[in-house]
This record gives C-alpha cells, structure tokens and sequence, in this order.
C-alpha cells in the first residue's frame, strides 16, 4: 500500500537550502499568478498543514490573504495567543480571531458519541467561517 504523499517524479530531490529556496520561490509565483488580484480566505488551524501554506500565501500575496482562526476552546493552553502571535505580530498577517469556545462547548456538551462530535465541530466549523467570510 502507498500513500498519497509522493514526490512527482518531475521535482527534484530538495537536499540543500539552495534547492528548498528554489521550490519556494516557484510555488510563491504559481500562487501569485493563479490568484491575481483576487482574496484568500484561509482557515488557520496553527498545525503544520495550514500554518505552511499560510506562510507561502503571505510571502505570496501578503494582505489580500485574511486567515482566520478560530479558538473552539479544545486546543492546548496557551495555543491560540501562540496562533495569534506568531501570525499578526511575527508575520504581519492579515489574521481574524475569532473565540468560539463557548459556541462550541454548549453544541458538545452531553454528546458521548465520538463520532456525533467530530460532526458536530465540522459544521460548527463551517458556520463560523462561512460567517466570516461575509
């Protein structure tokens, strides 16, 4: 069995810094001609995936990115002052913070079911941005 996550065969091997600042700069061009003059909305979680692709599309497009992140009160202590910090403070980004914990907290309270709270974060999640994306 394979994962998805493989290199195309076309891109080469990044083994030195030359070669990482090489592939950035390419994908900062692919996303400043795909996007234009256009805005970009991006839910930022603070974890690996999007914190990444929030840093390319600041370096990419700068203030017509607006990220949000939202604090469903489920995250470590402290984690989304980090989010925050590091984002509007450190990268001078274009951040909306948006403290959702008590919403999320009165839709999970008394639901045991694992699999019901997944669901009920997804479209919590969905409700939130679709209202900041307004």
């Amino acid at each position: 069995m394979t994962s998805g996550n493989i290199r195309p065969t076309d891109m080469e091997r990044i083994t030195t810094p030359a070669l990482a600042k090489k592939f950035i700069d390419r994908q900062i061009g692919e996303l400043r001609a795909q996007i234009g003059d256009k805005k970009v909305l991006l839910a930022l979680s603070g974890g690996v995936d999007s914190s990444v692709v929030a840093a390319l599309l600041i370096k990419a497009v700068g203030k017509q990115l607006v990220s949000v992140h939202v604090n469903h009160g489920l995250m470590r202590k402290g984690e989304p002052e980090q989010v925050v910090s590091l984002f509007r403070d450190g990268l001078d980004a274009n951040l909306v913070y948006v403290d959702a914990t008590d919403r999320f907290l009165d839709k999970l309270a008394g639901v045991a079911d694992p699999e019901r709270k997944r669901k009920i974060i997804g479209s919590e999640f969905i409700r939130v941005f679709e209202e900041e994306a307004r």
